[in-house]
């Protein structure tokens, strides 16, 4: 009979002879020294990637399960060994990790700071799973330190392709008929080509004086999945021009609940096939070159931030997750002038003056009323 432990309690199994009880405490023994020292993190991360559920407000699409895992295997799960255990992992393995994906190739000739930050974040959610599962004391991809390269040049935004006006004028006079509400659409409000092949005439309100869209899906690799976050849905105004030509472009037996712009069976059309036969033909007609359907997000941008709509305006209006990342992608469209220095001798003097004033009442003596009783005639 072989006596082990598994699972906090003690459990008994029976061998007909002695060497079969041997072999069978030797494997129960590396079962309890296996779970002690924990899952690897291979297993670990590949399983706890398979639960994921998201965090905060949003849930995980399956486009970013997907590149998660891609990022995983190619990058921390290439790094460190099949066996290496998650209890095996502390700051100094992590960080020798960070410092191995500053040497890897990139498209520029190596990964780019941003490239690296993404590929830690898988890894750094699946060590958050570990704290929460009791397997680690704290998260030490937490506490790594990310580069922050220059190559010897002054820092930089990386400026967005976007169009101006007399470009995008002949862009559009480019377009067929048939697609230019489509293509309007897109530079007028700055939809995503997956929001806006995923309208649906329900989501128009054109009439009325305030006509506007709600973005509530989008179309992606075929599939109908919810707005890239919870910022993603949203409302955007319609200028009565275009709104317009949208109730004009509706068919009359077009249902509510039908595509706006729909392929050739009535479904949601394919971007793909868009870009190959309408964007890029247009486009080389009109002798425009690097033009996508984000050039005309941007386009949308450049023209809102030209108005004066404020950063956080901007964010809502194009469904960023944060003002800062809106920031981020358009800081190089907004006026760096400063403007004038501050000059404090014209902007303190009227509070000056109106303390002195009010010190000056407090120092003179208030005259006493004269009494009838004290006269001194």
């Amino acid at each position: 009979m072989v006596v082990y432990r598994a699972g906090g309690r003690q459990r008994k199994q029976y061998a007909d002879t002695l060497t079969e009880a041997r072999a069978i405490k030797l494997v129960r023994d590396g079962e309890a020294r296996t779970l002690r020292r924990g899952p690897t993190l291979h297993a670990f991360s590949l399983s706890w990637l398979d639960r994921y559920a998201g965090s905060g407000h949003d849930s995980v699409r399956a486009n970013t399960r997907r590149e998660y895992r891609r990022l995983l295997v190619n990058f921390a799960l290439t790094y460190f060994d099949r066996e290496v255990r998650v209890r095996d992992l502390d700051r100094a393995a992590v960080q020798h990790f960070v410092d191995w994906l500053t040497t890897r190739p990139g498209r520029a000739g190596r990964l780019c700071d941003r490239s690296i930050a993404n590929a830690l974040t898988p890894l750094r959610l699946a060590l958050d799973a570990a704290v929460a599962e009791g397997l680690l004391a704290g998260n030490p991809a937490g506490q790594v330190v990310l580069p922050r390269r220059r190559a010897g040049r002054a820092w930089s935004t990386h400026e967005r392709r976007f169009l101006t006006r007399a470009e995008l004028v002949r862009l559009l006079d480019e377009v067929p008929a048939k697609w230019r509400p489509l293509f309007e659409l897109l530079a007028a409000t700055g939809l995503r080509i997956s929001e806006a092949i995923g309208l649906r005439w329900s989501d128009l309100v054109l009439d009325g004086p305030a006509p506007h869209l709600h973005v509530r899906r989008a179309i992606v690799k075929g599939a109908t999945v919810a707005p890239k976050s919870r910022h993603g849905a949203r409302m955007i105004p319609l200028a009565p021009d275009l709104a317009a030509m949208l109730r004009a472009y509706r068919p009359r037996e077009a249902a509510d609940d039908a595509f706006v712009f729909p392929g050739r069976d009535g479904g949601a059309s394919d971007q793909g096939s868009l870009r190959r036969r309408v964007l890029v033909p247009a486009a080389d007609r009109a002798g425009l070159a690097g033009v996508g359907f984000h050039t005309l997000r941007h386009t949308c941008a450049s023209m809102l931030i030209e108005s004066g709509l404020s950063p956080l305006r901007l964010q809502r209006w194009m469904g960023h997750h944060s003002p800062a990342f809106t920031l981020e992608t358009y800081g190089h469209l907004i006026d760096g002038d400063l403007g004038p220095a501050l000059d404090l001798r014209k902007e303190l003097p009227a509070v000056r003056s109106q303390q002195d004033e009010a010190g000056r009442a407090q120092l003179t003596p208030t005259t006493p009323a004269s009494d009838p009783k004290r006269s001194f005639g």
